[in-house]
């Protein structure tokens, strides 16, 4: 860990902390092969999380999906929350592959892909290079270089700095299916529960973040606006917008939803009614279209601004 190899390569001793922690996440799993599958992914991910402190990036570990207990179990998941940028997949590569292979379950809500070659003892873990492609298998010639990948990250770093949380700012969505996500927008496992959610379309591009919003008044309502982007056509995408309450099984009756365009009149819009677990609008937009979602309830009104 305190030398680079070269320029495209860095070596990670998998100390016994390291071993400790594998083992911990694959304990009590009674299948071999699936036990075997998640002790390589973790110390996949503990290369990539001392690396990334190494190089100066905060990272929250324990907050990702690999070390859910559940989440491992029921997925091949090796992903790293790295702070103001976002989850990487830390896949493990074995002595003589040639291809970093991605489960297709994590080929959404990552903005990048680490390959982490694992010597035959487990020893010592190298940090290949990286990849924006989500795909099956990747060439390890293909993947690109680490000093890429740090400026890749220091650049998603700017463009999702605390500074620029505010919430009324525009929101570039088009970036989206990029990986490059604005501030202040999180995956929606960390909003809802897994039942609440109902999404009406899928698409093999596509990204999905929501937000809170608090809409206040003497009911002190507070609701998820969720969005999803998916690619339809060359300079066109569809969005999918979502309301659906926090803390509540049903939206309170009266809550609306609507989009409006760049001059502000209305396109699109409807209200909950009685009993209603979510409401929802979806539309297409060209690329380099704004528009403003506005969500209102009462004498309450809280607008988000997207340029697609």
């Amino acid at each position: 860990m305190n030398s680079i190899i070269d320029k495209l390569t860095f070596g990670v001793p998998l100390s016994i902390e390291a071993h400790t922690i594998a083992q911990e996440c694959s304990q009590g799993i009674p299948n071999n092969l699936k036990r075997q599958q998640v002790y390589l992914n973790t110390l996949a991910v503990y290369a990539v999380d001392k690396y990334l402190q190494c190089m100066g990036f905060e990272t929250d570990w324990k907050a990702s999906d690999s070390r859910n207990n559940l989440a491992i179990k029921l997925m091949n998941v090796a992903d790293l929350e790295v702070k103001s940028i976002g989850k990487l997949e830390c896949r493990p590569v074995l002595p003589k592959a040639e291809v970093c292979e991605i489960p297709p379950e994590v080929w959404e809500d990552r903005v990048g892909y680490v390959a982490v070659q694992l010597d035959p003892a487990l020893k010592e873990a190298t940090i290949l290079g990286f990849t924006l492609q989500a795909a099956a298998e990747v060439s390890l010639n293909q993947l690109q270089s680490l000093s890429d990948f740090l400026l890749y990250l220091s650049e998603l770093e700017v463009v999702k700095s605390p500074q620029q949380e505010d919430s009324s700012r525009l929101v570039k969505i088009g970036h989206w299916l990029d990986g490059v996500v604005d501030a202040g927008w999180q995956t929606i496992d960390h909003l809802l529960n897994p039942q609440q959610l109902g999404l009406a379309f899928k698409n093999a591009v596509s990204m999905t973040r929501g937000q809170k919003i608090d809409l206040g008044g003497l009911d002190n309502i507070s609701v998820a606006l969720v969005v999803k982007i998916a690619s339809e056509s060359e300079g066109e995408v569809e969005i999918l917008t979502q309301l659906y309450p926090v803390g509540q099984n049903v939206l309170p009756e009266g809550v609306k939803l609507s989009i409006s365009d760049e001059s502000e009149e209305a396109l699109l819009d409807v209200t909950s009614r009685d009993e209603d677990n979510w409401i929802q609008l979806e539309f297409s937009a060209e690329v380099g279209e704004k528009f403003q979602i506005v969500v209102g309830y009462g004498d309450s009104q809280e607008i988000r601004e997207f340029e697609v």
